[in-house]
C-alpha cells in the first residue's frame, strides 16, 4: 500500500518536473529560427519569429537586424506596401545604421516592382526614381550606387515613354497644342532617353499643324542636327523642304524651339536635390551586375559581393544553408538577401543607342534653354563668329568652362567625366560688350554678348505698325565702346536703343510685327540669344536708314 502511494505521488509530480526542466526560448533561439525560416523561404514564419525577438527582447543585439529582415521578408512575399512601411520605419528609427544603403535600395525596389505599362499611371515610377536618386546622392561610392543608377535610367525612360503616349493621344485627337506641350516637356526633362528623336520630330509636326511654321522648321532642323543617323533625319529634311522657312544656322535650333514653346526653368523642378550621376565602370570588375565569376563585384542575384571583412549589415552573397550560430552576434548577411530573380530581365532595360558625336548635344541644348525664363546663363555650343558685329569693345570674350558631357557622350567612352546636374552659374555684375544680328538671311535673331551670366526681364509690345521688345539686364553696364543707338539694315529689325541706370541696362528693339520672342542664355562665350517669330505674311526686310 505504501509503495502504491509513492508511485501515485511520483506520477503527479512528473509533469511539474518536466515543465520546470523546459527552457524558455531566448532571443537567440527566436532569431536563429527566423533566419532558418528566411533561408528556406518560409517568410511568414520568419516574420513571426523576427517579431518575437522585437517584442520580447527589444534590447537584444538581434532586434535591429530583425526589424530590417521583416521588411525584406515582406518584399519577398510581394507585399510591397508592408515592405515599404517596415523599411521606412527602420530608416526613421535607425538613422545611423550600417544597413541604410541596403534598406534604401529595397524601398526603391518595392516601388520599382510595381511599375506597370507605359500607358498606365506612373506614380510608382516617380516614387522609385526619387528613392534611387536619393540613394545615388547619399552613397555615391556605395555598393548599390550602380544598381540604383541602372534603375534611374529605366525609370526616366518609362516616364519619357509615358509622356510620348499622352502626347500621341492628344495628337491623334487633333489637340495639337496639348501634344506640343507634352513633346516639349519630354525633351526638356528626358533629353537623353531613346524616345527623344521621336518626340522631337512629332513636336515639329504638331507645331506645323498649329500653323507655327517657323518654330516647326527649327524643330526639324534640330532633328537633323542631333539625330543625323536616325530614321527621322530624312523625314525632317522633307518637311523642311516643304516649309521653306528660314532656319537659325548660327545657333543650335533646339533651345530656340523649346523656348518658343514656353518651356524654361529647371528641367526637374520636382527634385530639389541635385544628383551626381557617376560612371562606375571601374568598380570591382565592371558593370555587369548579372555576372558572378571572374572576380566580378556582383553575384548572380544582382547584389554586391563584399569582402569577408565587411561588417554586419552589408549585403553579401550567401547560401540558404548558412544560419548564424546561436551564441554569436547577429550577421545580417545570412541568409541570402532578396533580389530580383536571377536572369530575369529588367523592364525596358535596353540601353539608349550610342549616337555619333554631334556638333551639339541635345541634353546640353535642353539644359541651355531650361533657364530661358529665369534669366540664368547655361551651357551652350561654341563661340560666335566675329561677323555681323554692330558694335564691339576691345575686350576679349570671357573664358567659359567647358560644357559638361551628356549621357550619350558618357556612353561613348569610359574616361568621360561624370555628368553633374549642377546649379547654373551665379549671375553677377557684367558688361554688355556687343549687340549684333545673327548670320541668317534674313536675320531673325539678335545676340547680346556679355562678360558673364546675367539675370533679365523681358517684355513685348505689339503695335499696328510693328513690335517693340524690351530687355532689362540686371546689374549690367554697357561697354564704353558700345553705341547707345544702332540702326539695322536689311532685316526685320529697325533700330535698337541702349539706356543705363544704377539697376542695370535696358535694350529696346523696334522691328516688324512679330508673334512672340524668346531669350536663350548661352555660354562659351556668355551671351543672350533673342529669337523672334514673325507674324504670318510679314517677313520682309527693312529699308536702309
Amino acid at each position: 500500500m505504501k509503495r502504491l502511494l509513492l508511485i501515485l505521488v511520483a506520477l503527479v509530480l512528473l509533469p511539474a518536473t518536466a515543465c520546470s526542466l523546459r527552457k524558455k526560448p531566448s532571443g537567440e533561439d527566436y532569431y536563429a529560427q527566423a533566419q532558418l525560416d528566411f533561408a528556406t523561404k518560409e517568410y511568414k514564419a520568419a516574420i513571426e519569429n523576427y517579431q518575437e525577438v522585437i517584442d520580447k527582447y527589444p534590447f537584444s543585439p538581434y532586434a535591429e537586424d530583425a526589424e530590417m529582415k521583416i521588411g525584406l521578408a515582406y518584399y519577398q512575399q510581394k507585399e510591397y506596401a508592408e515592405a515599404i512601411g517596415s523599411l521606412d520605419d527602420f530608416e526613421r528609427m535607425h538613422p545611423t545604421s550600417k544597413n541604410l544603403e541596403l534598406v534604401s535600395y529595397y524601398i526603391g525596389l518595392s516601388y520599382y516592382d510595381q511599375i506597370g505599362r507605359e500607358d498606365q499611371d506612373q506614380g510608382k515610377t516617380v516614387a522609385a526614381l526619387k528613392r534611387f536618386q536619393e540613394l545615388e546622392q547619399r552613397f555615391p561610392e556605395g555598393d548599390f550606387a550602380e544598381l540604383a543608377h541602372d534603375k534611374v535610367v529605366v525609370c526616366r525612360e518609362m516616364l519619357a515613354r509615358n509622356q510620348m503616349v499622352v502626347g500621341t493621344y492628344y495628337y491623334k485627337r487633333a489637340n495639337f497644342r496639348a501634344a506640343e506641350s507634352r513633346f516639349a516637356e519630354l525633351l526638356q526633362k528626358y533629353p537623353e532617353t531613346p524616345v527623344a528623336p521621336d518626340a522631337l520630330f512629332e513636336l515639329g509636326i504638331s507645331l506645323e499643324k498649329e500653323g507655327k511654321r517657323y518654330s516647326a522648321a527649327q524643330a526639324f532642323a534640330a532633328v537633323k542636327k542631333h539625330f543625323p543617323d536616325s530614321n527621322y533625319s530624312k523625314r525632317a529634311q522633307a518637311e523642311l523642304t516643304k516649309l521653306h522657312e528660314p532656319i537659325d544656322t548660327e545657333e543650335d535650333p533646339l533651345p530656340l524651339v523649346l523656348a518658343e514653346t514656353g518651356y524654361g526653368g529647371n528641367p526637374d523642378d520636382s527634385n530639389a536635390d541635385r544628383v551626381v550621376v557617376r560612371q562606375r565602370s571601374d568598380m570591382r570588375g565592371g558593370t555587369d551586375v548579372a555576372s558572378s565569376g571572374g572576380g566580378s563585384g556582383y553575384g548572380a542575384d544582382g547584389l554586391p559581393v563584399l569582402d569577408a571583412s565587411t561588417p554586419p549589415g552589408a549585403a553579401v552573397k550567401a547560401s540558404s544553408q548558412d544560419v548564424p550560430a546561436v551564441a554569436n552576434a547577429p550577421d545580417p548577411s545570412q541568409p541570402d538577401l532578396p533580389s530580383r530573380k536571377s536572369g530575369a530581365p529588367d523592364m525596358m532595360r535596353a540601353p539608349a543607342p550610342i549616337l555619333p558625336k554631334p556638333t551639339g548635344s541635345i541634353a546640353g541644348a535642353a539644359d541651355a534653354q531650361a533657364r530661358a525664363m529665369t534669366g540664368m546663363a547655361d551651357a551652350a555650343p561654341s563661340g560666335e563668329p566675329a561677323s555681323n558685329q554692330m558694335a564691339a569693345s576691345g575686350d576679349a570674350p570671357a573664358q567659359a568652362p567647358a560644357p559638361e558631357p551628356t549621357l550619350h557622350q558618357m556612353n561613348a567612352g569610359a574616361d568621360t567625366p561624370p555628368l553633374s546636374l549642377s546649379e547654373p552659374p551665379t549671375a553677377g555684375p557684367a558688361t554688355l560688350k556687343t549687340i549684333r544680328l545673327s548670320s541668317n538671311d534674313p536675320p531673325l535673331s539678335v545676340i547680346l554678348e556679355l562678360s558673364g551670366p546675367v539675370s533679365f526681364d523681358k517684355n513685348l509690345e505689339n503695335k499696328s505698325d510693328g513690335s517693340t521688345a524690351t530687355v532689362m539686364l540686371k546689374d549690367v553696364t554697357p561697354d564704353v565702346a558700345l553705341q547707345t543707338h544702332l540702326v539695322f539694315d536689311k532685316s526685320i529689325f529697325k533700330d535698337c536703343s541702349i539706356s543705363s541706370t544704377k539697376s542695370g541696362t535696358t535694350v529696346t528693339l523696334n522691328m516688324q510685327p512679330v508673334a512672340h520672342f524668346a531669350i536663350v542664355p548661352l555660354e562659351g562665350p556668355p551671351r543672350l540669344l533673342m529669337t523672334f517669330t514673325p507674324q504670318a505674311g510679314t517677313l520682309k526686310t527693312s529699308s536702309a536708314k
